[in-house]
């Protein structure tokens, strides 16, 4: 008797834990919020900042069009979109250019939307974080557009990376995909990795100065995806490796050969630094680069490049732009636009309450 009485109150025990976690748990679901951000609204959030600050991990911020001025500092696990998903007219600026535009310190964070602009260091710098979700940006006039600073397992995706000193860099960040990307007219590198392993880059566009920096291990990463039927970067049917071009025109995916009219190049291309690209896209239906190029800027380029010759500026010095973007460089942006990955989230009740019928079903069976 006194081991049944035993029993059955441990039951109870675990039924009652089961239901305090079945309530936390509805009650997590329930909190997340969306907060919105508006530089002309009264009363609001008038900063994405301010919004950051007072948002809980979960919540979604959307931003409506306007240009901010701030360095932000995203320390939750928040989604933050552009309410207009266009980079274009949704801008974030550096008040203080000596620190990184956008600087993501935790993991799980969404970035999608925006033009981000004016560091002497880093558009969009992730430091330390795994699993965020950075896509459909402009980041553009910095030093990197976009560093990765011991960071893994992230999702670099649809974005435009334009007039920086270097377009991408990894720094001992490993297992982080880049894909889908126009990595075009940076002054420096297009992508560098350093100490930077497993890494999966495949899809994007590059025609900068130099693509890839030479004095890395580029052999540790892969530069190109499983070959798989569907519709890649210059609209031909496979999606493979990357699109390879220069500034003169003569890159290598302008100028291989494509004998079976699959759109991919018929020879491999050989990484700078070690390493790869199997499947080198070709640009089998015309003008498709044309169609990327007018989401870029080349006369800003040229003009960048005049400035730095006249004012004697050292390779490294970002440089201000003097012309306006093309007003047709946003069109399209949308089709980069993926929805975020789903963050894990708390258990749901189902699990408390099944818990909850198993354990009254034993008492009812003991007691028979």
């Amino acid at each position: 008797m006194e081991r049944m009485k035993e029993r059955n109150l441990q039951v109870l025990k675990i039924v009652a834990a089961a239901f305090i976690l079945a309530v936390i748990c509805t009650c997590s679901a329930v909190s997340a919020a969306n907060l919105n951000v508006d530089s002309e609204a009264e009363g609001g959030y008038t900063t994405i900042q301010a919004a950051v600050d007072a948002a809980k991990a979960g919540d979604t911020i959307f931003v409506s069009p306007g240009t901010y001025v701030e360095n932000l500092k995203i320390d939750k696990q928040v989604r933050i979109w552009s309410d207009s998903r266009n980079p274009d007219n949704t801008i974030v600026k550096a008040a203080d250019p000596a620190e990184s535009t956008v600087e993501i310190t935790t993991e799980r964070v969404t970035f999608s939307g925006f033009g981000v602009e004016d560091s002497k260091k880093a558009g969009i710098l992730l430091t330390g974080v795994n699993n965020c979700y950075i896509n459909n940006n402009r980041a553009r006039n910095s030093e990197y557009g976009i560093l990765l600073q011991e960071a893994g397992n992230n999702n670099i995706n649809g974005n435009i990376i334009t007039l920086n000193e270097i377009g991408i860099r990894l720094e001992g960040s490993n297992s982080n995909t880049i894909q889908d990307n126009l990595v075009a007219y940076n002054y420096g590198f297009g992508i560098s990795l350093e100490e930077s392993r497993k890494n999966i880059i495949f899809n994007n566009y590059f025609k900068n100065a130099e693509n890839i920096e030479e004095n890395t291990v580029n052999a540790d990463n892969t530069w190109q995806s499983t070959l798989s039927t569907k519709s890649n970067l210059v609209r031909g049917p496979y999606i493979g490796g990357n699109f390879w071009a220069d500034l003169e025109g003569t890159g290598y995916s302008e100028t291989c050969v494509d004998g079976n009219s699959n759109g991919i190049c018929d020879v491999s291309y050989e990484v700078t630094g070690g390493g790869s690209d199997n499947s080198p896209l070709y640009p089998k239906v015309p003008n498709a680069v044309t169609s990327l190029e007018s989401k870029l800027d080349a006369e800003a380029y040229e003009q960048g490049l005049a400035d730095r010759e006249g004012a004697g500026n050292e390779t490294g010095t970002p440089v201000e732009e003097q012309t306006e973007e093309n007003e047709t460089a946003g069109e399209g942006n949308e089709t980069n636009e993926t929805e975020a990955p789903e963050e894990n989230g708390a258990p749901g009740p189902g699990l408390g309450f099944t818990v909850l019928a198993a354990g009254a079903a034993y008492i009812l069976k003991r007691r028979r």
